[in-house]
């Protein structure tokens, strides 16, 4: 009953904020090249204004969910334990990948969660590199840091970076929503600290750095991160950044020889990291999660300590049936996806992969072809390893 009461309470006040917010908005003209068009934008409202609305809105969504209780070593019961803004522990996931490995697709899986902020490529500003080392690895993970912690005042270089390029925090649709409507405040450390703070889950996935570099994520207990390494086929991967143009002319990018060199390190990472860090490491492969959305997606949420929620069951079911807008859309019949590569490579592009990826793909389980004839037919996955 007192619960009931509380979200009348919280309702009451977020239609009041509501209603003072709309009262003060005006549409007026923004910048194309700050990557607004013309739409509501509310001139007089404070930073404490929207925190109010927002945190309200987090309750409402919250308002169902299936609270941890101690499952995996998730203990919160209810929202104030999983918020930073009140000492709560927020549920930490970060996904490690490379360039076009579905991590788009699994990134957004997380974000349907509700009470998700989310952390899309916070390693942007970069440029198209993979981190294996000094003399970038020190800020790079500095940087993975900050962005867990809500930390955006030590972030000059990337808030810059994302002035110009507001796809940056486009993915993240709860804050995106709020930097439509109150651009001048979107890319502040005074509005994005504590705004990132009122989230019970933070997610994040991360393209430019090797695995074996974020174990001082899992060292640092105050964070209680998971990590999740998705892997996928080095056939499918080239395949896929051919229809990149950034990536041409980049080596990271567009040699297979590095390709496959990474997924060997991150291989013998995930040996190590599977044995010293078992309740807070997984390796999934973007095939598996691909043939089985349902079944390894609830696999996934287990591990963090997650519900099976209705908003995750939803994006499953209007995301993996039918295929839907350009090369970056996660609208995709999840079943065919991740073979494309055996119709749009030619042989000799798959042989060249093959030759240079044998012991990469022998690693993670996936099959060499030998024959073109058995292109079409052939049945590329073998068991996936740390299963």
């Amino acid at each position: 009953m007192s619960r009931r009461m509380n979200m009348i309470g919280i309702c009451a006040v977020s239609s009041i904020c509501a209603l003072l917010l709309i009262a003060s908005q005006h549409r007026i003209p923004l910048p194309d090249s700050a990557g607004y068009s013309t739409q509501v934008v509310n001139e007089t409202a404070t930073i404490g204004d929207i925190l109010t609305l927002q945190r309200a809105r987090i309750a409402r969504e919250m308002e169902n969910f299936d609270y941890p209780c101690g499952r995996f070593g998730v203990d919160a019961e209810k929202l104030s334990d999983m918020t930073p803004e009140t000492g709560g522990k927020p549920v930490r996931s970060v996904i490690i990948t490379t360039w076009r490995s579905g991590s788009t697709f699994l990134g957004d899986i997380l974000n349907a969660m509700p009470g998700n902020y989310y952390h899309y490529e916070p390693l942007l500003n970069f440029d198209i590199v993979q981190i294996r080392g000094p003399p970038m690895q020190d800020v790079a993970v500095l940087n993975l840091k900050n962005l867990l912690n809500c930390n955006y005042t030590d972030m000059h270089d990337y808030l810059a970076y994302g002035k110009d390029h507001p796809y940056l925090f486009q993915h993240n649709v709860r804050l995106w929503n709020q930097c439509s409507s109150y651009p001048q405040y979107c890319w502040q450390p005074r509005f994005l600290e504590p705004f990132c703070r009122l989230f019970p889950l933070q997610s994040m996935k991360v393209v430019r750095i090797r695995l074996a570099l974020t174990e001082s994520l899992l060292k640092d207990e105050s964070l209680n991160v998971r990590i999740i390494l998705l892997i996928r086929d080095p056939r499918g991967t080239m395949q896929s950044r051919k229809h990149r143009l950034w990536c041409p002319g980049n080596p990271d990018c567009d040699e297979e020889s590095r390709l496959c060199a990474d997924l060997e390190a991150d291989y013998k990472a995930a040996q190590q990291f599977t044995k010293k860090y078992a309740s807070r490491f997984k390796v999934v492969r973007y095939e598996d999660l691909s043939l089985s959305p349902y079944d390894l997606t609830q696999e996934i949420l287990q591990f963090l300590g997650l519900p099976f929620d209705s908003m995750v069951e939803e994006f499953l079911d209007t995301h993996t049936k039918i295929d839907i807008g350009g090369v970056s859309s996660t609208f995709r019949d999840s079943k065919a996806t991740p073979f494309h590569w055996k119709r749009d490579l030619s042989w000799d592009e798959i042989e060249s992969i093959q030759g240079v990826c044998t012991k990469a793909m022998e690693a993670w389980g996936y099959k060499k072809f030998n024959f073109s004839s058995d292109l079409l037919n052939f049945e590329p996955l073998l068991a996936a390893p740390f299963t």
